[in-house]
């Protein structure tokens, strides 16, 4: 690693070994960034570096280090005339061979956990587990797909179209019920302003769920905003506020699998099928008589769906039970 905030090259002690470096006595202490100190083991002179193009050799502290074998610091950088061009992921060294090295640049996707809150966790005498995850890019494969796989999909092609056909589901043993808490009054709330944009796509999507018996109109006294919110690539997903609905309806405390279940499941095999559903709400039904209680408000007009929409409270719970 190039620490440009460490003021000298480091190896980890147990490269010594394999590297079959003799060290020198060394003086001194080193304070790491988590302010911890400990003593150099020993110095290792004129070690042999290699980073891309260039080479030279430079002197190399030896001390006890878990994430890195070497870091290179200031002095390395003052030695080789270093220049770092972030703005291209890149390294100049502007020595006697001049070159660009090309580095790597490492994303952390994972959510960081603060050391207050992980002393929070320990102080509860409960087993805490801290541990680093690293994500390494995959490129997706390339090249045509293999004769035996196209005939799979061309078998299988009536369960696995690009969209769902355009048309109520069939009839199932589970269709999802809205069962609402006694003496209740059916709740309604006021639209949610848009941009001239956001109301282009409301139509553009109301006019597809129509066409494709997902929604119908509504004469009903519920009504439910729409907003959107954008997705990863770009485009926006209409989302409903059911959280009014929600708060009267009589909640279904079905079983949900555990996440951590599954992935102990998982733990020690080395292939898994797995079913990702196109839009699965939209393959499960509204019970017959509650679908005027999915009743949304837009700027056009109200509309009911006939399959279950996303947000409503029960719909996970729903959504195992056909599973299973």
């Amino acid at each position: 690693m190039i620490d440009t905030g460490a003021t000298h090259n480091y190896l980890a002690s147990a490269e010594v070994e394999r590297l079959g470096l003799v060290l020198e006595k060394g003086v001194g202490r080193v304070k790491a960034i988590n302010s911890a100190t400990q003593p150099i083991a020993g110095v290792a002179k004129s070690v042999l570096i290699k980073v891309g193009a260039y080479e030279g050799k430079t002197n190399l502290s030896v001390m006890v280090m878990d994430d890195f074998k070497l870091i290179l610091g200031l002095n390395f950088l003052r030695d080789t005339r270093i220049a770092v061009l972030p703005h291209v992921d890149s390294l100049m060294m502007m020595g006697t061979k001049p070159c660009v090295i090309p580095t790597l640049a490492g994303r952390t996707r994972e959510k960081n956990l603060s050391a207050m809150q992980f002393e929070k966790g320990c102080k509860r005498s409960e087993p805490s587990y801290l541990c680093t995850l690293r994500f390494d890019e995959i490129e997706k494969a390339k090249g045509p797909i293999p004769g035996v796989i196209k005939k799979l999909l061309k078998e299988f092609e009536d369960v696995m179209p690009d969209e769902l056909p355009r048309k109520l589901p069939s009839k199932r043993a589970v269709d999802h019920e809205i069962e609402l808490v006694p003496g209740t009054k059916p709740p309604v709330r006021a639209l949610y302003r848009m941009s001239q944009p956001e109301l282009v796509e409301l139509r553009k999507q109301l006019k597809d769920m129509l066409e494709s018996g997902i929604i119908k109109p509504a004469k009903s006294p519920y009504g439910a905003p729409v907003l959107f919110q954008k997705k990863a690539d770009g485009s926006l997903r209409m989302c409903c506020d059911y959280r009014a609905l929600n708060k009267i309806t009589v909640k279904n405390k079905y079983p949900i699998p555990l996440v951590a279940d599954c992935f102990d499941r998982l733990s020690q095999v080395n292939y898994f099928t797995k079913i990702d559903l196109r839009s699965g709400y939209w393959q499960v039904r509204i019970k017959e008589g509650d679908e005027a209680k999915t009743t949304v408000v837009t700027r056009y007009e109200a509309f009911e769906f006939l399959v279950m929409p996303f947000g409503l409270t029960n719909a996970p719970a729903t959504f195992s039970t056909m599973m299973n």
